[in-house]
């Protein structure tokens, strides 16, 4: 008989946009056709479509202070002790002074499901209590039975440096869907030279990410100011960028003023499988934040190289 697992998933993840949300909705799609599983989350955006491998639970408010929601303690042991649940699962550590008293009250076995070492990514964005995330990410770490990481590298940190036995470390990379490489590649690039004008002749660069999160502006920045300006000095013409994202300061008016340097904006698309797989480069300048940058993972599954830093390599 198939495991029961209630799983808090604590921000909206569906439609799936985000890398994190990506992740979220695969390992939960996954898990529903090896086991019983309900999600508790918040309401989810308008327009998804319903998994039908695991029931949802909209049950958490959107507002901030629901990661210390106390009222949350009674639901979830009245959901255990109904539905007899095998494991409760966490996505990120967000709730660890939660699972600490569900584990106490209940005695389910707890599974932490990582996207990448919290604290670490909040130190690289120079707020300054990320020592008090640290030490509360290494208690929360300490209350899993089973910790299930994105990456070898952060497994190995939470052994070294942690303690937590190897024993209890699973490692969930983030995948693909896709079975092979697209065969419309072309297509898509001749789409790609269509919509936004382009010379055939080009070299499409490719940048996609929220514009309202800072490592990715910053990274922006760096394309427009550093990149951008020496490849039209060197090779005139050649290279063309083609920026995808919500988020972007209205103050940077569309990137207008960026026009001559062959940029173009195109903000949020549906479509983004189409910028994937036209573009010739996918480009990724990231030097703050944490965990795998998941576009990466896109862009080398839909068959578009990757530059990148060091720091944001895989």
């Amino acid at each position: 008989m198939s495991k029961k697992i209630l799983v808090v998933a604590p921000y909206t993840f569906l439609p799936a946009r985000s890398g994190g949300q990506k992740y979220i909705a695969q390992f939960l799609d996954a898990l529903g056709q090896q086991a019983r599983v309900t999600v508790i989350s918040t309401a989810q955006d308008t327009g998804y479509t319903p998994s039908e491998h695991y029931r949802l639970l909209p049950v958490l408010p959107y507002s901030f202070f629901r990661y210390a929601d106390v009222t949350l303690t009674a639901t979830l042991i009245d959901l255990i002790e109904r539905n007899h649940y095998d494991w409760i699962c966490w996505e990120h550590p967000y709730y660890g002074w939660l699972a600490r008293i569900i584990k106490e009250k209940t005695g389910i076995k707890t599974l932490l499901h990582t996207h990448n070492i919290e604290y670490q990514r909040f130190r690289s964005l120079r707020k300054v209590w990320w020592p008090l995330l640290e030490r509360y990410e290494r208690k929360t770490f300490q209350v899993a039975d089973k910790i299930a990481f994105i990456s070898k590298e952060d497994s190995q940190f939470a052994i070294q440096n942690w303690q937590i036995n190897p024993v209890n470390c699973l490692e969930i990379p983030y995948g693909t869907l896709l079975k092979q490489c697209p065969t419309d590649k072309a297509a898509c690039r001749a789409a790609l030279v269509e919509k936004h004008t382009l010379d055939n002749q080009q070299t499409i660069l490719f940048f996609n990410g929220s514009l309202d999160y800072a490592p990715n502006y910053s990274a922006l920045k760096q394309l427009l100011k550093e990149l951008m300006p020496r490849l039209q000095k060197e090779y005139p013409g050649r290279f063309a960028l083609l920026i995808c994202g919500k988020g972007l300061p209205k103050k940077d008016k569309d990137l207008h003023a960026y026009r001559s340097l062959q940029v173009y904006y195109a903000g949020f698309v549906e479509d983004i499988e189409r910028y994937f797989k036209g573009a010739d480069l996918f480009l990724n300048p990231v030097t703050q934040g944490g965990g795998i940058k998941t576009k990466m993972i896109e862009s080398i599954a839909y068959g578009t190289p990757v530059i990148s830093f060091r720091s944001g390599a895989i």
